[in-house]
């Protein structure tokens, strides 16, 4: 008695990039509210920003590009959690929260 056919077609591996693309999306958005309440001429609080867009833009091309692959290992049952992708999102929040403290406090 064998062990059966697995059923999924892929489901999951796709709502995973799809939830990395909405939680890139949400924190691009809040990159852009930081940009919008700059104060004038603080070309230093524009640094934090500027990574946040970066990181977070690098991790959504990532995804994008490795979907096909990750929904092939996960067929295949030799799929790994995208831990990288989801550390370089927290980064990216915290980042973002440490150069907002940094516009507050300075």
């Amino acid at each position: 008695m064998g062990a059966p056919e697995p059923t999924d077609t892929g489901l999951q591996p796709e709502r995973t990039s799809l939830s990395f693309v909405r939680t890139s999306v949400s924190i691009l958005g809040l990159v852009v509210a930081c940009l919008r309440w700059l104060p004038p001429g603080n070309a230093t609080a524009l640094v934090g920003p500027a990574i946040v867009g970066t990181l977070v833009a690098g991790v959504t091309v990532h995804e994008h590009r490795s979907r096909t692959l990750r929904m092939t290992r996960f067929a295949a049952e030799s799929a790994t959690p995208a831990i990288g992708a989801g550390a370089l999102l927290a980064v990216s929040v915290v980042l973002l929260s440490l150069s907002g403290l940094w516009i507050l406090v300075y």
